[in-house]
């Protein structure tokens, strides 16, 4: 019986083994050139333009009521350091990219 365990064990070794797939890491990082959900990059549907002042300043409620006011966008939503948010694409909402200070690095439509 101990002969059939260890032949057993010894076969199994010798069998070929799959290797997982890899496993990213990190997140993706976001370039600075904003794209839409097919890639290409994104047609300023949300009024960048007109508030790309905003980079490089802090945020706060006020502060993005105003940039949904002044790009007029529908809708704004603020994202912070490893927030979960919603992968629909939206070109009527303004997102507002914060660093873990709360201030802005990036300003995109979706």
């Amino acid at each position: 019986m101990k002969q059939f365990a260890l032949m057993a064990v010894a076969v199994a070794g010798c069998a070929e083994q799959q290797t997982p797939p890899p496993v990213r890491t990190s997140p993706p990082t976001m370039g600075s050139r904003p794209v839409g959900p097919s890639g290409a990059p994104q047609i300023d549907s949300c009024g960048l333009g007109s508030i790309g002042d905003l980079v490089g300043k802090a945020v706060t409620e006020t502060t993005a009521d105003d940039a949904r006011k002044r790009s007029g966008a529908r809708a704004v939503r603020v994202i912070r350091p490893g927030m979960m948010v919603t992968m629909d694409f939206r070109p009527d909402r303004l997102n507002i990219v914060v660093d873990d200070k709360g201030n802005v690095t990036n300003l995109r439509c979706g």
